[in-house]
């Protein structure tokens, strides 16, 4: 009695199969695992987090009011810095791109921390 060659296919492919299914199913397991246990460190830490979007809109206000703050004294000091040479005005120009890449970090900072409470919020209410 002999096997074919299609019949040798065939069974290679049922064992790749089976293979991958096991495969499949360990990693659909494991990933079942990390979400319940984020779950679990999400209720948790949920009077934390309760207390961290509370302080959320006072947190961002102090940190644009400082961005603004810190603005104003380089837009301040940016005209006499710039009469003692070009080099310093070059290094003043500098220091205002980089205030206001700064700014923009801080932004999209704010954006994300809102994102986050806003998703927060609607996963488990106010």
């Amino acid at each position: 009695m002999y096997i074919s060659f299609a019949d040798f296919c065939l069974s290679i492919i049922v064992v790749v199969a089976v293979v991958a299914g096991i495969y499949v199913v360990i990693t659909l397991r494991n990933i079942n695992t990390l979400v319940k246990g984020l779950g679990k460190l999400l209720e948790s830490n949920a009077d934390n987090l309760t207390k961290s979007l509370a302080l959320l809109p006072e947190t961002i206000k102090s940190t644009g009011t400082l961005a603004e703050s810190a603005r104003e004294q380089i837009d301040d000091i940016g005209p006499s810095v710039s009469s003692l040479g070009s080099s310093i005005a070059q290094t003043a120009a500098s220091l205002n791109e980089k205030t206001l890449g700064g700014m923009s970090f801080v932004k999209t900072a704010m954006d994300v921390v809102i994102i986050v409470k806003d998703y927060l919020e609607s996963r488990w209410g106010k």
